[in-house]
Formats: structure tokens, sequence, C-alpha cells
């Protein structure tokens, strides 16, 4: 109870003495959301209590994350409206001082944005496991750690930033961001080794929707971020031998005739088209599309412009460089 009291009493000074600075300085602010947001900047770089991390006045403290030598707290505004209100997500050093900010977006009744978990299941921590969450890792290979954070921006299907965070002795630095995911963090990304560099990639899966079906049958598009000149870019260009292998395992699966669905023939075609191979995805998308006609026809789709849809969806795609062994089906 003392604690929550000192608490109180900190956060009540801070704002007396934002007040009176503004008035000794004559400054008009805008609104009361501009005071109220130069008293949590205040409170934010004076009051971190050794041993824990700090409380903001008119947020909720959602959870708590220890990544090496920071912290980290992910905030909810309170109180929240129905659906969903406004967050941050803040990371403090060993002093308590806030080093690095991320605004966000959060649901009412759950959180919405998240840590990239290393010993979860694509990111997220894996029901019923026992293992401790491993929210930072050598993603560079430069000996330093780092951190994914993960924010859901809401709406339908739509849409999910990851930022990649260094957490070198000195700093927070944001090494790189990755946008266009799709669903709730970390659904639509994978970290992988796709080759013999020290330092880990992104592969990022990008729903693209032709007119051919709702968004469960959209195209996955892969794009793959590296670690290039001290930042992860898309370079996606450099990977076409993997693109050639999801490719390859993708065919494979088309073989099975209880596998075929049109997410999948549009996936397919989309990867033909990343590997430059673009008439060839042309030719396969519309030489298997006879069976899907009955469902086309049923959603009110003409299969000839769901043809002409997903040509432009094709035509659109850049092309990276053949791989050595490009694989070729029917």
């Amino acid at each position: 109870m003392q604690k929550g009291e000192n608490v109180i009493s900190i956060a009540l000074a801070a704002v007396v003495v934002v007040t009176i600075l503004a008035i000794q300085r004559r400054w008009n602010p805008a609104s009361l959301k501009d005071v109220a947001s130069s008293a949590e900047d205040y409170i934010l770089n004076t009051t971190g209590m050794q041993g824990d991390v700090p409380n903001i006045p008119g947020y909720e403290k959602l959870r708590t994350y220890r990544l090496d030598r920071y912290r980290a707290a992910l905030y909810r505004r309170s109180p929240a409206p129905l659906v969903f209100t406004t967050g941050c997500f803040v990371v403090y050093n060993r002093d308590n001082q806030p080093v690095f900010r991320l605004e966000t977006l959060e649901g009412s009744k759950d959180p919405w944005t998240a840590l990239y978990d290393f010993a979860g299941r694509r990111g997220l921590p894996a029901a019923g496991s026992h293992a401790r969450s491993e929210y930072t890792h050598n993603l560079t290979g430069n000996h330093t750690l780092d951190a994914v954070v993960g924010q859901y921006s809401g709406g339908d299907h739509c849409c999910t930033l990851a930022t990649v965070l260094e957490l070198s002795e000195d700093a927070v630095t944001v090494l790189g961001r990755i946008d266009g995911l799709d669903g709730m963090p970390f659904e639509g990304l994978e970290v992988r080794k796709l080759d013999k560099n020290p330092s880990y990639e992104f592969v990022a899966h990008r729903p693209y929707m032709t007119g051919c079906g709702p968004h469960t049958d959209a195209a996955d598009v892969l794009a793959i971020f590296a670690y290039v000149n001290g930042r992860y870019g898309e370079q996606t260009a450099r990977f076409a031998d993997y693109l050639g292998s999801v490719l390859h395992q993708n065919l494979a699966k088309w073989k099975q005739e209880r596998a075929r669905t049109l997410e999948l023939l549009q996936t397919i075609a989309a990867t033909y088209g990343e590997l430059g191979q673009k008439d060839e995805g042309k030719r396969f998308f519309a030489l298997n599309l006879n069976p899907f006609v009955p469902v086309l026809k049923e959603r009110g789709v003409d299969p000839n412009a769901c043809i002409e849809e997903l040509e432009n969806l094709v035509d659109r795609l850049p092309s990276v460089a053949q791989p050595s062994a490009a694989p070729v089906g029917q």
C-alpha cells in the first residue's frame, strides 16, 4: 500500500512541477492532452524506482520483460474503450531511464503487441510448454543480443509491423522494420538461417488477394529480409535458391489431390512469377483452375476475370535471379 501511495505522490508532484514550469516559461499547450503528455515524459525520465519497471500515470502495465541488461514493459491506456485503445512499449536501462519507445495499439481485452519468443513456436510461446521464453537472440552474428517487437494495427487480417532492435551496451538501436505481415504477431514471420552467413534472415509471408477469392485464398508471396551493412532490409533477390525449394515443396504438395486449394494454386503461380518464370506461372494456373470453376461461379466470379487478375499479379511481382536448378512442374 505504501508503495502505491508513493507512486501516486510522485505522479502528482511531477504534474505540479510541469505546471509551474509552464507558467514560468509562458508556455501555452494546445490542449490538456499536451500537458498530460509532457507530464508523462517527465515522470518517465525522473521517477524510475530501482528494482521495478516504472508505472506511467493513465496507463496500466500489461507485461514486463527482461532483455539482458535492459528491461521493457508494455502499457495500455486506462480506462480502455470497449474494443481497442492506444498503448506504448518502453525499454529501460539499468537506471530505469527510458531508452526506446514505440507507440502501439492494444486490444481492450488482450494485448496486441508482443516480443518474438525464440524458444516458442513461430515467435509465440508454445501452448502447454514449460520452456522458459527467450526474448533475445544474437541475430546478426556480431555477439550483440537483439529483440523483435511485433505490433498489430487492428482490422481484418491486417497488419503487423515487426521492428528489429539491437540491444548494445550503450543504446537500443532499430536495425530494420518489416511491414505488410499478415495476422497477429508473429503469424506471418519466420526467423531462419538460409545461407552460411552468421546472421539470421526473416522470411515474411505477405498475402496478395485477387478477384479469384477472399483472403483465405490469397497467394502467399514471400519476401526475405537479410542483415546487410548494419541493417535488415529486403534481399529477396539473393535467395532465389530458397524460393526454388519452396516452389518444389508446393508442387509436391499439389500432386496430392486432397491438398489442392485455390490458395495453393495462386501461391504456386506467384512463386513462379517471383522466380522470373512468369509465363510458366500463368500457364500452371490456367491449366489447373478448372476444378475451382464451380466455386468461382457460386461466388459470382467470372473464371476468365480470375485468370486475368492472377496474371496481373504475376506481372507485378519483381523477379529474382534464376536459381541454379529451378523446378518446373505441371
